[in-house]
């Protein structure tokens, strides 16, 4: 064999070393294009975003319960499994018809579904997956039947001593911490369906008057469904007049964010509460601004942080209250404007400090995206820089503080004119006897 034969055989067998590993991993990649879990339109249940849990990593962290499975097996949380345990027993206690079988296998038939709300590919075997539904969605449930019917055990864990009803009901509003909502439905509809309760009372009116101390629901629930506890607080601040329903809705981005209340204030604008039962419903009309009362306390940061990132994942070109957000923030920068909304009526303080109800609104917007073409508030923002831009309001609104805020020194002002009027009468008269 001679040199040169001998090299174009060695070249060959690294050209087909070569091929055979390329065409190895090529299978490798197609595997994987196999075992990629299909894209669902059902998901509704997300991972928080690392920039948005940097903020405030404690914010999307439960504190005492885990709901679903994004927590599951958190060692810190498993307190609370006994107290799911016990509310289950109650709860088959509802209804003797039905067994725990049939809980079980009505769970069954809604597993797949019930996967397909979240963003990751759940990696629990089906029993499991089905315990922690039944557990979860079952606790749920008990925990609200007994908030609202106050029946309770002496010894319960949650509404006994000490109480921890609102730390619980914190938890249940975490993006990360959710179930599915038709499950919580087709597990209550097993059990009160066809039975003689007390008084028949609706999960969504339940629910809302847990979560929210209303049980009058408005037709915004009507037409939507809805996805989880988080979505049903969404629904519920949903302002009156969606966009749809704004033919009038500023589609340019070529609009800019007014000044903060204090300056408003500098510049006439005066604040006035809106009496809505939508938390986002602020309007500008003729120099008032009208925005719906809003208590700040221990729990209100994490619920926005929440709703937030909720509509960042879900609904990030129909966001409400990211936008409701973002022009609070804008409005409140300093203390004055803090002191001139409490003023007003428009924020209840519960946090004791008004420091931190500057600071909450100053941080809560970081890493937060917003689409400008369509910001709810486009138009409200556009009406309130023209006000605070026009000199006569500005200088109206200083006449208005500085020389008639209190009777004194109305009556000043108003003895100051009469004496410059009598001043100038007093000298035209000597002017006019001074020609004669």
């Amino acid at each position: 064999m001679t040199l040169n034969s001998h090299r174009k055989r060695k070249r060959v067998s690294v050209i087909t070393k070569m091929e055979d590993g390329i065409h190895h991993l090529a299978n490798f990649i197609r595997e994987k294009f196999e075992a990629l879990p299909p894209l669902c339109s059902k998901c509704c249940i997300y991972k928080v975003p690392r920039t948005l849990r940097n903020v405030n990593f404690r914010a999307y962290k439960p504190c005492l319960i885990s709901i679903g499975p994004l927590h599951y097996g958190n060692k810190r949380l498993q307190g609370m499994q006994e107290q799911k345990l016990r509310y289950l027993q109650n709860f088959l206690r509802r209804n003797e018809e039905k067994s725990l079988n049939d809980y079980l296998k009505a769970l069954k038939d809604w597993e797949k579904d019930a996967r397909d709300c979240y963003i990751e590919k759940i990696n629990l075997s089906s029993d499991l997956f089905l315990e922690m539904m039944l557990l979860d969605g079952c606790f749920i449930i008990e925990f609200f039947l007994n908030w609202y019917w106050e029946t309770l055990d002496e010894d319960d864990r949650i509404f006994g001593k000490p109480s921890l009803e609102h730390v619980i009901r914190r938890d249940l509003l975490l993006i990360e911490n959710q179930i599915p909502f038709f499950v919580l439905e087709g597990l209550y509809d097993l059990v009160f369906k066809n039975e003689s309760f007390e008084s028949s009372i609706a999960l969504t009116d339940l629910t809302s008057e847990v979560l929210l101390g209303n049980k009058e629901l408005s037709k915004k629930f009507r037409k939507r469904e809805i996805l989880h506890l988080v979505d049903f607080l969404r629904t519920y601040f949903l302002p009156e007049r969606l966009r749809d329903d704004l033919n009038e809705l500023n589609e340019s981005a070529c609009w800019e964010f007014p000044p903060g209340a204090g300056d408003l204030h500098d510049a006439g604008v005066k604040f006035v509460v809106n009496k809505t039962d939508s938390l986002l419903d602020i309007e500008f009309i003729n120099g008032v601004l009208y925005i719906p009362k809003f208590e700040v306390e221990d729990h209100t940061e994490c619920i926005l942080l929440n709703l937030s990132a909720f509509e960042q994942c879900h609904y990030h070109f129909d966001s409400y209250i990211v936008d409701y957000i973002l022009l609070m923030d804008v409005l409140i920068t300093t203390l004055k404007d803090v002191d001139i909304l409490l003023s007003s009526g428009i924020i209840t303080n519960a946090l004791g400090n008004n420091d931190e109800v500057a600071h909450l609104f100053n941080t809560i917007c970081r890493e937060t995206n917003y689409d400008a073409h369509k910001f709810y508030y486009s138009r409200t923002c556009t009406r309130l820089v023209a006000h605070s831009k026009a000199p006569w309001n500005r200088w109206k609104a200083t006449l208005k503080h500085d020389y008639f805020n209190n009777p004194w020194t109305i009556i000043s002002v108003v003895a100051a004119v009469v004496l410059l009027i009598l001043t100038v009468v007093q000298t035209a008269c000597c002017i006019i006897a001074a020609k004669r």
